[in-house]
């Protein structure tokens, strides 16, 4: 059996600006070594309201170290999302997939790198009480996407009709 690499396919970068968002996901990315060390890190996903040209939503992440340090990014990020600081109870233990499903806004600015342009989530705010954005229902969960590929492994149907994140470079 052969085993064909094929070139990357295109890749749309979330576009510019503030948009009403919603977390869709929260990946559990384990230990990663970095520069400082190993750092345990977690990506957060969120669907933007404003569409691509096929209907499907813009998808933006931010990778954080999965730390509520008044330092970490992960802390300054969710406080600025939730408009109050934590609890000293909620500082002990968070669990960060509550955000699930929760609307912010999110400021995107986009950056080349080698060639390529990214969208990145520079900014999380607390979600616009007039205009709160709820998940389209697309997105399939990091988590949930092997269960559906082993259900539809057995019916030859691949789940996904090409509407994957993991084309997104992260």
């Amino acid at each position: 059996m052969a085993l064909i690499a094929k070139g990357g396919k295109h890749f749309t970068p979330a576009p510019e600006g503030l948009w009403p968002a919603v977390c869709v996901d929260v990946v559990d990315l384990g230990m990663v070594t970095t520069t400082w060390g190993e750092k345990h890190k977690c990506r957060i996903v969120w669907e933007l309201s404003e569409k691509m040209a096929d209907g499907r939503r813009f998808i933006a992440s931010k990778q954080y170290t999965l730390s509520l340090h008044e330092k970490a990014a992960l802390h300054k990020d969710l406080k600025s999302w939730r408009g109050r600081p934590f609890t000293p109870e909620e500082l002990e233990a968070f669990d960060v997939e509550l955000v699930i499903g929760a609307p912010c806004q999110l400021l995107i600015t986009q950056e080349e790198k080698d060639g390529m342009v990214y969208g990145n989530v520079t900014t999380i705010m607390r979600a616009d009480p007039k205009n709160r954005l709820t998940p389209s229902g697309s997105y399939v969960r990091k988590v949930n996407r092997k269960d559906i590929q082993s259900s539809t492994e057995e019916s030859g149907d691949d789940g996904f009709d090409g509407a994957t994140n993991d084309d997104i470079p992260f």
